[in-house]
């Protein structure tokens, strides 16, 4: 299949993990940490066990591969609560942040330059982003919430996981460094244990059927964009960019509001819009 299908097919499996994650934070998982180590148990589950298969080995460069684990511990963490806390569509556009942040990241640490036209685009995304979380109350305080907070914060975790990833792939052949990265991650998250133990006595099935459907989602996800991106890298981020999830969610407001969220179509307007800025924008930022 051409490379482009590879990265629809990843694009639209990434709408559907978030919406998982949603959906499992809101009725069956309620601990945010308890819900962190399952699913760090299902990554290692879904990716280390292949990439032992695939001949996974000992780094050959340990730093850049610690340093990857400690932060995608981080995103997945910060990701979880930004679920719990925002709506998908107000979080589905802060994505777009992360391209915002690998730019600053390369200019503050990389001496990188940038001319005056990727700045204003770069204030274009920041402004894009501050419309997205407009509710009902069409008040610019919503930007400024503590829940929106944790998403830029989750992004910028997410840009730092995945220059770190880029580095611990040029001297680590890439299944040793994806099980090494998800061993380690699960081993940074054990010291949280003591604030869920009491939930593994009470875990249920339809908490293990749900994250393991996550893992697969996104396991599928990452797999697919991986040969998306090996292709083209341009084309690919502009599919990735599309928010599924975003699309997702806006149809079931119609037909199950109270399952997600539901909101005004003068909201979602706002937000699809922003959303559309925000992609616009980044196609310029590389």
């Amino acid at each position: 299949m051409p490379y482009y299908v590879f990265a629809w097919i990843a694009s639209f499996s990434a709408g559907i993990y978030v919406v998982i994650m949603k959906l499992t934070s809101k009725y069956s998982i309620k601990n945010p940490w308890f819900f962190n180590f399952l699913w760090a148990i299902a990554v290692m589950f879904f990716t280390g066990i292949p990439a032992l298969f695939r001949g996974a080995s000992l780094p050959q460069d340990w730093l850049p591969v610690i340093l990857a684990s400690i932060f995608s511990a981080l995103f997945h963490a910060g990701f979880i609560f930004s679920v719990s806390l925002l709506d998908v569509s107000t979080l589905s556009p802060l994505f777009n942040f992360r391209s915002v942040f690998a730019v600053l990241l390369g200019v503050l640490f990389l001496g990188e330059y940038f001319s005056t036209l990727q700045w204003i685009i770069i204030g274009g995304i920041v402004i894009a982003g501050v419309l997205a979380t407009i509710d009902e109350n069409f008040s610019l305080k919503s930007f400024f919430k503590p829940a929106i907070a944790v998403g830029l914060l989750t992004m910028l975790f997410l840009a730092i996981s995945n220059a770190l990833t880029k580095q611990a792939l040029v001297n680590n052949e890439l299944w040793t460094a994806n099980f090494w990265i998800a061993l380690l991650k699960l081993i940074v998250i054990i010291p949280t244990i003591p604030l869920f133990y009491k939930d593994f006595s009470r875990i249920k099935f339809n908490q293990i059927a749900s994250i393991s459907l996550l893992a697969v989602f996104s396991t599928f996800a990452n797999v697919t964009s991986s040969i998306g991106y090996r292709t083209n890298v341009g084309v690919s981020s502009l599919i990735m960019a599309v928010p599924f999830s975003m699309i997702m969610v806006f149809i079931l407001s119609f037909f199950a509001p109270k399952l997600l969220e539901k909101h005004s179509l003068k909201v979602y307007a706002l937000r699809f819009i922003a959303a559309i800025i925000m992609i616009y924008g980044t196609t310029y930022l590389y």
